[in-house]
């Protein structure tokens, strides 16, 4: 079994590289399971769900060794309960955590420390959601962006929420079907600026069938893939773009990440142990459009 850590590598590292830094060891309270994480480009911090222990942490992005979170979100007052995905909202000054456990969505202040209840949470029947993978917020349009498992005849794709939403509340949309291709879900993101989100599709689970009966066109013995939806989309609908096949090497992806500057998609793998980056230019087009009013 390897050690909880957090490995950085070089942005262009290729092969066999070792990491530059490793963030691991008691100090660090790191600790099985970590399925998501997150980083902040303008306070230059890392923060990282622990599922078991029921907290979120916040790590100073240099850190190094058993170094200490600087801050972290844990406690009765916080209704972490195992916490799967988290996501940063910089525009609103927020961090979102999905869960599994508590089959909702969290805001808390970006700076939030200790026992901190939520600012808001999306949670009940109505909100379709059970198993949360990932979460990812369009803070252009003021959207929340939520992929969920469902287990038995719960709906599994990719919910579309007010970011303001609060309690109860039924998704604006939610991306699901066969044409779909989303059999099993992990990680989702948005780009902003060209509004699409990117979906981590990790798909090969034995006998899956839609909550419908229906068959899918999608072959559920094949591997998952990365794809590409508009954020106005709804529905039983299609990827507008794909990564995937047997060049591609993935096999389950278990997460997506995105460096628009760079034109790049990034995604790790839970079969192959890897992570692959693809230069993706015609998902970043250089002439961005105009933001929507």
């Amino acid at each position: 079994m390897s050690v909880p850590s957090i490995l950085v590598f070089a942005r262009l590292a290729n092969g066999n590289a070792g990491p530059v830094r490793v963030i691991e060891g008691q100090g660090s309270k790191l600790s099985r399971t970590m399925h998501g994480i997150a980083y902040d480009s303008v306070h230059d911090e890392i923060i990282v769900p622990v599922h078991l222990a029921g907290a979120v942490l916040v790590f100073r992005a240099g850190a190094t060794g058993e170094e200490a979170p600087i801050r972290i979100i844990q406690g009765p007052h916080t209704h972490i309960l195992r916490p799967e995905t988290v996501n940063l909202d910089l525009k609103n000054n927020e961090i979102v955590v999905g869960e599994d456990g508590g089959k909702d969505v969290m805001f808390f202040p970006r700076d939030a420390h200790g026992d901190v209840a939520p600012l808001r949470t999306i949670r009940g029947e109505k909100t379709g959601l059970d198993e949360v993978r990932g979460v990812a917020v369009d803070p252009v349009r003021n959207l929340v962006v939520v992929s969920s498992r469902g287990e038995g005849k719960r709906t599994t794709g990719v919910f579309i929420f007010n970011r303001t939403d609060n309690g109860d509340v039924a998704p604006r949309a939610i991306i699901a079907g066969p044409k779909s291709g989303i059999n099993r879900v992990r990680q989702v993101e948005v780009e902003p600026e060209q509004g699409k989100i990117f979906v981590a599709v990790k798909n090969n689970a034995e006998s899956y069938r839609f909550a419908d009966a229906s068959p899918s066109p999608w072959n559920p013995e094949k591997p998952g893939f990365i794809g590409v939806w508009d954020i106005h989309d709804n529905g039983d609908v299609p990827p507008r773009g794909l990564i995937k096949g047997p060049a591609s090497e993935m096999v389950w992806p278990a997460g997506v990440a995105l460096n628009p500057g760079d034109r790049e998609v990034y995604t790790i793998d839970s079969v192959s142990n890897g992570m692959y980056s693809y230069y993706m230019p015609e998902f970043f087009p250089t002439k961005k459009p105009p933001r929507e009013q």
